[in-house]
């Protein structure tokens, strides 16, 4: 159930995501090493939700209530594992020579985030069995790997160009909308409100086919960061 569920369909969708990237097919190696960055910066999203737990509970929220959930979901949770996700990311290709086409960005950010939700999906369901398999498919770091790649090529080539306020204003969208869109998810399955959960499936499904529909454009339209 680990392999059907928590490892082939991550792979799956990379390959799928890497085998549209025709335009400037980048190196398997190294996108799989981006993978294995991803799966690594869980460690790091551990401590970092573990530190931003402890902080939390020192203001004496009581974890029962909407604003302890709001707060764990949005703040502790989304930010830790977006940032663990984009640093994964840049470690890996910011400076490196392949990294010179704009879907590139999209690709490698991808890859990261499916590495992440690999290890992730993993240690669910074996933690808790099948009755998380399933939820695992819902593809939500998926997205917010599609987004955070997107802005993360507009910030390259802003840097690229000198245009430094440019970056600064993209590297801040890699992470706020992405976050926006785990730390919400999150919190309508942690408050467990069916209106809530109903928006977010709703959010998801809406963003999925907006996310396909962006992978193919820019696929199709690929052209180089300079």
């Amino acid at each position: 159930m680990v392999l059907l569920f928590g490892v082939i369909p991550p792979v799956l969708l990379l390959a799928y995501v890497w085998r549209i990237d025709r335009v400037e097919s980048e190196p398997a190696g190294l996108v799989l090493k981006v993978l294995l960055f991803g799966g690594l910066s869980t460690i790091a999203a551990v401590l970092f939700e573990t530190v931003g737990d402890i902080v939390l509970g020192l203001f004496g929220i009581p974890e029962n209530t909407y604003l302890y959930a709001f707060l764990d979901c949005f703040i502790v949770v989304a930010i830790s594992e977006e940032l663990v996700k984009r640093w994964a990311m840049m470690k890996a290709v910011w400076r490196r020579p392949e990294f010179n086409y704009f879907f590139d960005a999209i690709l490698y950010s991808v890859a990261a985030a499916l590495g992440f939700a690999l290890i992730e999906n993993v240690e669910y369901i074996a933690l808790f069995g099948g009755e998380v398999a399933l939820g695992r498919l819902i593809p939500v770091h998926t997205i917010c790997g599609v987004f955070m790649g997107y802005f993360l090529g507009m910030a390259k080539m802003c840097e690229i160009h000198g245009n430094l306020s440019g970056r600064q204003t993209y590297m801040v969208m890699s992470m706020l909308i992405p976050v926006l869109i785990h730390g919400f998810w999150d919190f309508a399955l942690t408050t467990g409100s069916d209106l809530l959960t109903v928006l977010a499936l709703l959010m998801v499904l809406c963003l999925t086919i907006y996310a396909f529909v962006m992978v193919h454009k820019r696929a199709k339209a690929d052209h180089p960061l300079w």
